[in-house]
């Protein structure tokens, strides 16, 4: 036989980590985001050189050595998706917030 406990204990309990972890997220990707999409301390560019990096070594690995010459993506999409990942770490953060006062 199954003991059901009162509900009323779990319905008490605060998420106090969730809300923690959603914030801590939340902050994370403002940084990172904003670090691509304002390029700070030429975070674009630094991304762009280990990218082409990888793409060469991948290359002499597999022999094909023109796969790094192609040039698919630019500064600009970095720049996008920096400012992507801003604006979801604000709405992160701030529904954090909003839980946590509530």
């Amino acid at each position: 036989m199954f003991m059901i406990a009162a509900p009323s204990a779990a319905a008490s309990s605060d998420p106090v980590g969730v809300l923690i972890l959603l914030a801590v997220l939340g902050v994370a990707a403002i940084w990172f985001g904003g670090r691509w999409a304002f390029n700070l301390g030429g975070a674009v560019e630094t991304t762009l050189a280990r990218r082409r990096a990888a793409l060469e070594l991948r290359g002499l690995r597999t022999g094909d050595l023109g796969l790094a010459d192609t040039e698919g993506l630019g500064p600009s999409f970095f720049r996008l998706i920096g400012g992507v990942m801003a604006v979801a770490g604000l709405v992160l953060l701030t529904l954090s917030l909003i839980l946590a006062t509530g």
